[in-house]
């Protein structure tokens, strides 16, 4: 994540870092009522390995540091600070390392408990969103680890649906971008491993994707490929529920 985004002066993990940053800012917009004031519609985990080698932690930082899943009344009660006038609450890092398989577990574990929790059954099931931009250095053999966990987060689910799991790959390769796919249009196994590990856009996010331009179908899978700054953005709103 240290190497430059595309074009842009800056890298991948200040990109990603602003892209997080804006999107919690809207969740919140979303959350105002006609009173103004900020119901809790949303919680949200932001699940980190940038810091330090092999380490995975939550990304939250400030008053919000050491915290999992954080409401998003809280979230902006505690901001890490400001700009560009604007509330922010994570910084960028990047290592070496990219342990993806302890971050699903985590995510798995921070499901399951949350789907256990009190009504949240009868609640929209979670939406995992991972982006990464090389393989998982501790998926194991053939990726076997890392596939066991994905797939034991794909039996989880409320009453709603299954847990959704989205994938975008900030791939260092040149070639065309290859947005929300339904059929594996890939070469190198990293992209065709990202594509499994997803799973299908739900009824939603395809009504969400279509309004922003996008051509997808109920078979698309949440799997963005090379995008650029654009797609990334657009691709944390079609995974956020409106």
């Amino acid at each position: 994540m240290g190497e430059r985004f595309g074009n842009a002066r800056h890298s991948k993990a200040v990109e990603l870092a602003n892209a997080i940053n804006d999107t919690i800012y809207e969740l919140g917009l979303r959350c105002i009522g006609n009173a103004g004031e900020l119901k809790n519609r949303f919680e949200v985990a932001i699940i980190g390995y940038g810091k330090s080698d092999d380490q995975v932690e939550s990304a939250w930082e400030g008053p919000l540091a050491g915290k999992w899943v954080v409401s998003i009344k809280n979230i902006f009660d505690y901001p890490l600070g400001v700009s560009d006038d604007k509330p922010v609450w994570i910084s960028a890092y990047a290592m070496r390392s990219t342990p993806m398989t302890r971050a699903f577990e985590n995510a798995k574990r921070l499901c399951n408990d949350w789907i256990r929790w009190g009504n949240h059954k009868d609640c929209h099931p979670p939406i995992i969103i991972n982006i990464t931009d090389g393989a998982a250095t501790d998926g194991g053999c053939n990726y076997k680890d890392l596939l066991n966990e994905v797939n034991q987060i794909k039996t989880l689910g409320t009453n709603y649906g299954g847990v959704n799991i989205l994938n975008i790959h900030i791939s260092a390769q040149s070639g065309d971008k290859i947005l929300f796919p339904s059929e594996v249009p890939f070469t190198d196994s990293l992209s065709n491993l990202l594509f499994d590990l997803s799973t299908p856009l739900n009824e939603n996010m395809v009504r969400i994707a279509k309004h922003k331009g996008y051509d997808v179908s109920n078979n698309s899978k949440g799997y963005v490929f090379n995008g650029n700054a654009t797609d990334l953005i657009n691709f944390l709103n079609i995974g956020t529920p409106q």
